[in-house]
């Protein structure tokens, strides 16, 4: 394409197919642009055109092909798209991004669907989103691809064998898997192909944060209020799903007050939390096993307000599931079955298809509100409320915090000076599981009792301010 093609495509202006920018300072929105573009009749993106239809180009560096480059990736899943240089002056070019119609779609840009209305781009209506998403099925299950650079060394292999442990013991893996190789266990898990890992072993038993998928993330947060106006607390971490489980449970346990009483004839108090863990575990187990992995901007947010508690999972249900039959009996339908069945195995899903009604159903006994559940914006959202209203003052700010004997036993021992986990659990008689006694640690160190100190290999724990 010369100068004389590019003034007559400005000449016609914008339309379905055609959008100007004035310069990749918009690459943002350019972006959403050429997501629409994808998911309809295709189309054309000029940088360095401004909206009136003046050419003013750009100066093109190696560091605004890399921008584009870095962009583009925002599109999920993979788009080839057409990029030309057109000089029009001595130093500066108009960039020309060329989309033809996907065969992949629906596309997505950080976890959106977008669609060109005229010579606007506006975000896709999930009936649309649904209706393209059913008609351009992957040929391939994105969990059962093998599009990561990890090997079996960067899996977590004494979780692999907890959950081998746990399977053996509830009856659902023979006493056989206990001699197997992880090699052996991954390819009975079908984890393992051609001995390439899937991505779900990744999502499952990956322990390097680099090397683990950018949408294995999960979003914490405590509000002020009933709003998002003012944050309490916030975190946002990228692990594997057991991790993130973990510190998920852990942040909740943290967040939520607990009652207690007293019966007549028990020596011990009974705690009554404000939402019934068991539900919390459900919504939370729900949204790791089925939400859309492949969308590269994804996440799964836990929200915590005076009056609810938000879990939210990219991408909507599984295709032939719909938001009214998860108050009812209904099939089990598995995005993820890999995944699914790993969480199965270690008794994280004890029944299938049956863990939005026992939600529903535990909610009800315990006097609770009963969970709703919606789709919103190309994500599941289940909203828990309490009861009655919490107050907004942290836990890390009461006075009276109330403490495990084995938190207890763990601040008796730093007093001697900085231990690391081994250590920990070596003096502890009840010798704990490690992530139980990690949950132990996150506690202490939300409550601001103790601190974590060096790096990822050497972390030691001690008590505030000590020297070592």
């Amino acid at each position: 394409m010369n100068l004389r093609d590019l003034k007559k495509i400005v000449k016609h202006g914008e339309s379905d197919i055609v959008e100007f920018k004035a310069s990749t300072g918009q690459l943002n929105r350019a972006v959403e642009t050429l997501c629409a573009f994808l998911n309809k009749n295709g189309g054309m993106l000029l940088l360095g055109i401004t909206d009136d239809g003046e050419i003013v180009g750009e100066k093109i560096t190696d560091n605004t092909k890399r921008d584009i480059a870095n962009q583009l990736n925002r599109i999920e899943p993979h788009a080839d798209i057409e990029t030309i240089f057109v000089p029009v002056s001595k130093n500066k070019d108009v960039i020309i991004l060329i989309a033809k119609p996907g065969a992949n779609g629906p596309y997505v840009c950080n976890g959106r669907p977008y669609v060109r209305v005229q010579s606007t781009t506006k975000i896709m209506p999930q009936e649309e989103y649904k209706r393209i998403l059913h008609t351009h099925k992957p040929k391939i299950d994105w969990e059962c691809l093998t599009t990561n650079d990890c090997a079996i060394n960067d899996l977590d292999k004494g979780l692999i064998r907890k959950v081998v442990d746990v399977a053996i013991a509830s009856g659902r893996l023979t006493e056989i898997a206990a001699r197997a190789s992880v090699t052996e266990i991954l390819n009975k898990l079908e984890l393992l192909i051609d001995g390439q890992l899937t991505n779900a072993a990744i999502v499952l038993f990956c322990k390097k944060e680099q090397k683990q998928f950018i949408q294995s993330n999960i979003k914490l947060a405590r509000f002020k209020g009933i709003t998002k106006s003012e944050f309490l607390d916030s975190k946002v971490l990228r692990s594997n799903a057991f991790d993130l489980y973990d510190h998920a449970m852990t942040f909740l346990d943290f967040n939520l007050p607990v009652a207690a009483r007293i019966e007549e004839g028990n020596p011990l108090r009974i705690e009554i939390p404000a939402i019934p863990y068991k539900v919390l575990r459900e919504a939370l187990v729900n949204a790791l096993c089925h939400r859309d992995y492949s969308i590269r901007g994804g996440s799964i947010s836990v929200a915590i307000y005076d009056d609810r508690v938000e879990i939210g999972s990219t991408g909507l249900l599984p295709e032939g599931v719909k938001i009214k039959q998860l108050t009812q009996k209904h099939l089990s339908i598995q995005r993820n079955p890999l995944i699914a069945n790993v969480f199965y195995l270690c008794r994280m899903i004890e029944k299938w298809g049956r863990g939005t009604q026992e939600m529903i159903e535990l909610s009800k006994q315990s006097g609770n509100p009963v969970p709703h559940f919606e789709e919103v914006t190309n994500s599941v959202l289940v909203t828990i409320p309490f009861k009655e209203p919490i107050r907004t003052t942290p836990i890390a700010l009461s006075s009276s915090i109330k403490l495990t004997e084995r938190q207890k036993l763990i601040l008796d021992m730093l007093k001697n000076g900085p231990l690391n986990r081994k250590s920990i659990k070596e003096k502890l008689k009840d010798n704990p599981d490690d992530r139980v006694l990690q949950r132990e640690l996150l506690v202490l160190k939300n409550l601001e009792l103790i601190t974590q100190e060096g790096g990822s290999k050497n972390i030691v724990w001690a008590l505030p301010h000590s020297k070592y």
